[in-house]
This record gives C-alpha cells, sequence and structure tokens, in this order.
C-alpha cells in the first residue's frame, strides 16, 4: 500500500536522480585515486591554456615597449623568468584543482550513501 511518506520519499529520489545525482553518479563511477588524477590533469591542462592566454594578453597590451626593449633584454633571463611564472602558476592551479576534486567527490560519496539509504528504505517498505 501506498502512504504519503512513501510517496514523498519516491518523488525524492526521482528528483535526486534526475537532477544533481546525475553528476554524483558519474563521480561515483571512478575510483577516488582515478577520479583525482583525471581532475588533476585537466587542472593542469587548462591551467596551462589560462597563463598562455594570460601571457598573450599581457604582451599585446604592452606590445610596443617589448619590441623596442626586445633587442636589449637576456632572452634567456626572460625565457627562464616566463618559465618560473608558469611553474609557479601552474603550480598553485593544480592544486586548487586537487582539493575542489577532493571536495566534489567526498560530497558526491555523501549523497550517494543518502540516495542508497532511501532506496534501501523504500525496497524494505514493499
Amino acid at each position: 500500500m501506498l502512504s504519503k511518506d512513501k510517496i514523498i520519499l519516491m518523488t525524492a529520489v526521482s528528483v535526486y536522480e534526475d537532477g544533481e545525482g546525475k553528476e554524483d553518479l558519474a563521480i561515483n563511477g571512478y575510483f577516488r585515486g582515478d577520479y583525482m588524477g583525471f581532475e588533476v590533469l585537466k587542472g593542469a591542462i587548462y591551467g596551462t591554456i589560462a597563463f598562455a592566454l594570460i601571457f598573450a594578453m599581457y604582451m599585446l597590451y604592452d606590445l610596443e615597449t617589448f619590441m623596442v626593449e626586445f633587442y636589449k633584454m637576456d632572452i634567456m633571463a626572460f625565457a627562464q623568468d616566463v618559465l618560473k611564472r608558469y611553474l609557479i602558476f601552474l603550480a598553485i592551479y593544480v592544486v586548487i584543482s586537487f582539493f575542489v576534486a577532493l571536495y566534489k567527490h567526498n560530497r558526491a560519496k555523501k549523497h550517494i550513501e543518502n540516495y542508497k539509504a532511501a532506496l534501501k528504505t523504500l525496497y524494505n517498505e514493499f
């Protein structure tokens, strides 16, 4: 027999599956280490793209001064400075990506546990 509580629980489970549950179930499909590694790799790729765009915008913003100073500067020192800034930027970006992925994985794990408990409750009541 259906009761008001069962209907409310079934509706809540269905809403979760159609909304936030899709992402949580996808995250739950990975082992924690695999998910974290994949997210950190994506973070490194996106960080490299972001640094390249920021560097290009900086160069284009002050292009005239750069071109005047280009022949006076030490190219190796300039390249080392850019590489050092890139590595610092990338390290910060990857660390942030790691903690965001860790938070998302832990949140998804908690949501999946609640989801499984709700399904178990529904299964036992029928």
